[in-house]
């Protein structure tokens, strides 16, 4: 997950490949929008530096209680995905039917994704079993699905390698390992065949769910933070999205990763209003 915290504060948001970034605050109506974002989930918001994650939140008239591990990066993920909403959830309408929630943590975007879509069908999948109490406390409240699996590119077995905070943790194909891994067409199957909105933040599975080219024709919007480790570039990240048929609408680019908003071309006249 992004600490928003340095693109907040970066000068140096490029367009060095041609496309138009974008600041955060510029997005979202400056500190105003901040307040309001924060007021729709009845949660006390005026700086950054002063901000506590809190114990429970407003979801649609009623207030409801959040589990989640005393960690530092659970802070940047509640911030990025209720306050800040740096997947744009404000924007996309209640007309959204389905969701796919690929790295879901415990699951803060996919309970701010049922506040601004009501009747959306959310499939959450987050494969690190120490959080998936959380996750499924999560679930239980905002009405998604979880799945305590990987996605990938084909089915399979992977292991989990911890690195600091849960929101860091990655995975590695293995044979031995110990979670189940499905592949990205099994997980639209289950959604119903299509996805209007796919949120993507697996540390760095992405490279792996870019080789699944078939499925990603039945997804319309995708959000994802990509990772530029292992000496990857953004360059290899647009081409795959363009050759995959995206065309990336809204970018955010750091040194080693980055957030972009895409849409299928194909599906070009669609709109998530």
């Amino acid at each position: 997950m992004i600490d928003t915290s340095d693109t907040l504060k970066s000068a140096s948001l490029s367009d060095s490949y041609g496309l138009r970034p974008f600041r955060l605050l510029e997005r979202i109506g400056g500190h105003y929008g901040l307040i309001r974002n924060a007021r729709r989930f009845g949660v006390p918001f005026t700086r950054r530096a002063r901000f506590r994650v809190p114990g429970e939140i407003n979801l649609n008239g009623v207030m409801r209680k959040l589990k989640f591990p005393d960690e530092g990066g659970i802070k940047n993920d509640f911030l990025a995905c209720f306050i800040e909403d740096v997947y744009g959830l404000r924007e996309i309408g209640v007309g959204v039917r389905t969701i796919l929630d690929i790295g879901a943590n415990v699951g803060f975007f996919s309970v701010a994704a049922r506040s601004y879509c009501p009747n959306a069908q959310i499939h959450a999948y987050e494969p690190n079993q120490a959080i998936i109490r959380a996750l499924a406390n999560q679930s239980a409240l905002a009405g998604f699905q979880y799945f305590s699996e990987a996605i990938g590119s084909r089915s399979g077995r992977v292991s989990i390698i911890e690195r600091g905070d849960s929101n860091q943790a990655r995975t590695i194909v293995s044979e031995e390992g110990s979670t189940t891994q499905v592949s990205l067409q099994q997980a639209i199957d289950r959604i119903g065949g299509f996805v209007d909105l796919a949120k993507i933040d697996c540390e760095g599975a992405e490279w792996d769910l870019f080789r699944a080219s078939e499925s990603w024709k039945k997804i319309l919007h995708v959000r994802m933070e990509y990772h530029l480790w292992g000496e990857h570039s953004f360059s290899e990240v647009s081409e795959n999205l363009n050759r995959l048929g995206f065309k990336i609408v809204r970018h955010i680019l750091s040194s080693e990763w980055g957030l972009l908003w895409a849409v299928n071309e194909s599906f070009s006249s669609v709109s998530l209003r």
